[in-house]
């Protein structure tokens, strides 16, 4: 339905913005991105566009206060030159007890 030249009163060519066909003016309408188009380019909006997410709490629900730090000394015989505590390590003798026992592995 394109454009066929005949005279109204108050009416003007206009083309469309999508196809670029002419029009009389009164046969195109404003589509929902602000384009005048023809009968056959309108769409309408996707319904998608107004959807909206629920909020997403990021937050635990409960939380625990950090615990406060807590040192265990830790005496190790050190074998780098210059480090060691002269008589801490005494050979064939083992000072620190063994955590993992070694039947575990």
């Amino acid at each position: 339905m394109s454009y066929k030249p005949s005279y109204v009163s108050g009416e003007w060519k206009a083309d469309c913005d999508a196809c670029g066909k002419t029009f009389k003016a009164s046969q195109l309408k404003k589509r929902w991105d602000g384009l005048m188009v023809c009968h056959s380019d309108f769409e309408i909006r996707q319904p998608q566009d107004f959807v909206r997410a629920k909020a997403d709490l990021q937050a635990p629900k409960w939380t625990r206060p950090e615990p406060s730090d807590s040192f265990i000394p830790v005496h190790t015989p050190s074998a780098v030159a210059g480090y060691a505590v002269a008589g801490y390590a005494v050979a064939g003798v083992n000072l620190i007890p063994d955590v993992v026992p070694p039947s575990t592995f």
